[in-house]
């Protein structure tokens, strides 16, 4: 097993390679020096492998820890919030080599985040764990159906008012954002909603429904208190 974190402190005097090489030897790597050559070539680490862990980025400094943690290549690995410190473009790398890793070599990722698109994309089951107990386990699937509301989105051409009005009449929440509307609602109830609009006059260009993710249940059970994710 391996773990990573992205505000894990390496041996500051250290360079990249150097803590990958040490690191390397303490799991009894074998072929070491290629394999530090594939993980700095994975998590694009080449260019800064000889500066000092210390004068690194928080990001780079990330990577350098995501490097360690793959060096012995993990059966088991656990990554805390691994993403966190990283470029859009490096964090989605990180998530398809974690997702290679599980396919290819059966890696088992234990993954905490508070990103749920990220959540979502990388892991097979969710454990929400409230003051140290589980509230909730499930796949991330099935823990956004337990959301029974909708996000109907409309491009309103004529009759904002009346559509936020016919909305509110009805106790559905509506947020108005230039010419846009989104209404929250039971999905049984779309096709009213736009009979209802369409009897008023109302006009849209465009309409767009927003099934429930795992941010919104995310946000529903973190209302009013802390979380955290696994």
């Amino acid at each position: 097993m391996n773990f990573s974190s992205a505000y894990n402190a390496l041996p500051s005097q250290l360079t990249a390679e150097e803590n990958l090489r040490v690191f390397g030897e303490m799991y009894n790597v074998a072929n070491l020096k290629k394999r530090i050559e594939t993980v700095l070539e994975v998590f694009e680490l080449k260019e800064i492998k000889n500066l000092a862990f210390d004068t690194l980025s928080a990001g780079q400094k990330a990577r350098v820890n995501l490097a360690k943690g793959f060096i012995n290549r993990p059966r088991l690995i656990l990554l805390d919030e691994p993403t966190a410190s990283l470029d859009p473009d490096i964090a989605d790398k990180v998530r398809k080599y974690l997702l290679s890793s599980q396919k290819k070599f059966k890696t088992s990722v234990l993954f905490t985040s508070h990103n749920m698109a990220e959540v979502e994309e990388v892991c097979d089951r969710v454990v929400f764990i409230n003051h140290g107990k589980i509230v909730d386990e499930d796949t991330p699937e099935e823990l956004a159906k337990k959301i029974s509301q909708v996000k109907v989105n409309l491009m309103i051409k004529d009759g904002q008012k009346r559509t936020l009005n016919f909305a509110r009449k009805n106790n559905w929440e509506a947020v108005a954002e230039g010419k846009y509307v989104t209404i929250k609602i039971e999905e049984e109830d779309i096709a009213y909603l736009l009979a209802g609009l369409a009897e008023k006059g109302v006009a849209y260009k465009q309409i767009t429904i927003d099934k429930p993710s795992l941010e919104d249940y995310f946000l529903k059970q973190t209302r009013g208190d802390k979380y955290e994710m696994a």
